[in-house]
């Protein structure tokens, strides 16, 4: 039975907000910043150790300017997610560019279909909602789905208003062995702490071992997917700009783990060039190599 209190915050505050304009939103999100960071501190020990962990040379200072620029992203995300429930095609498309869309169209012409690896990094629910809208492919995206059936409900019409398709976990080789004749174009974003570590492919990333979750990869080997790297830059509040750019062409020809250290590498570097816009108030390094294997 769906909790009162759920639909409550929902229709009464939630939805509302999100009808207000992206500059007020802003300004509460500033309020809300001051109160997280200095009064609730939302999980502040994960994020600092965190960024400890991943930037042993950066001073303390250096570590607290990244610490803070992060909590007012995630702020501005969480208010950016609000506006999605109800922003118009219009409004996000507009929000949201492709740098390099001649990659894309190159890869439609010849009849490709393409797995996106992805990190959480900058805003994903603008790019899922903008996506469709901005490429000639029919877009999905693989999403675990809550366990509060409300959210999860509210969160599924959301993201898939503007054509975005949603894979659940448990449908996605059924997906893939499918005859959609289609040209597809799957977002799958792996970044997340692996669910079965002893399966998982380990290398480097930000100066620790790091478990990987290989789905993506065997996907592309077994069904013969491009594989890209899509990134996601903040251009300033509310704007951002998508570019992509090539892991595999072929990957049936590739090593086992190629795929992955690839897409390692490239979500590193994205993370170092602005750190503060990654999550890192996940426990992505919750397992270790030396214990789980």
């Amino acid at each position: 039975m769906i909790k009162i209190a759920d639909r409550i915050l929902f229709y009464f505050i939630l939805k509302p907000l999100s009808y207000f304009p992206l500059g007020v939103l802003y300004f509460f999100s500033d309020i809300v910043y001051f109160l997280t960071y200095n009064f609730v501190r939302y999980r502040r020990k994960v994020v600092r150790q965190n960024l400890l962990n991943a930037f042993p040379d950066k001073s303390t200072q250096e570590i607290i300017k990244i610490e803070k620029g992060f909590y007012r992203y995630f702020i501005d995300f969480i208010f950016e997610s609000i506006k999605a429930v109800s922003i118009s095609k219009k409004e996000v498309t507009r929000r949201t560019v492709i740098k390099n869309p001649e990659l894309l169209n190159s890869l439609y012409a010849q009849n490709k279909n393409i797995i996106v690896t992805a990190g959480h990094y900058n805003n994903w629910e603008f790019y899922a909602l903008s996506l469709p809208n901005l490429i000639q492919f029919e877009t999905y995206s693989i999403y675990q789905p809550l366990k509060n059936n409300f959210y999860d409900n509210i969160l599924f019409r959301s993201r898939t208003r503007n054509g975005m398709k949603l894979i659940a976990t448990k449908d996605i080789i059924p997906f893939f062995s499918s005859t959609i004749e289609d040209k597809k174009l799957v977002v799958i974003v792996n970044d997340q702490s692996p669910s079965h570590p002893k399966q998982a492919h380990w290398n480097k990333f930000l100066n620790q071992d790091t478990g990987w979750n290989t789905g993506p990869e065997k996907l592309a080997r077994k069904f013969d997917y491009v594989v890209l790297f899509g990134n996601c830059r903040r251009l300033k509040r509310g704007y951002y700009e998508v570019e992509f750019s090539s892991i595999s062409d072929d990957p049936r020809k590739t090593a086992e783990g190629e795929i992955t250290d690839k897409y390692s590498i490239l979500l590193e570097s994205l993370i170092n060039e602005k750190p503060q816009y990654w999550l890192w108030s996940h426990k992505r390094w919750k397992h270790q190599q030396h214990v789980e294997q």
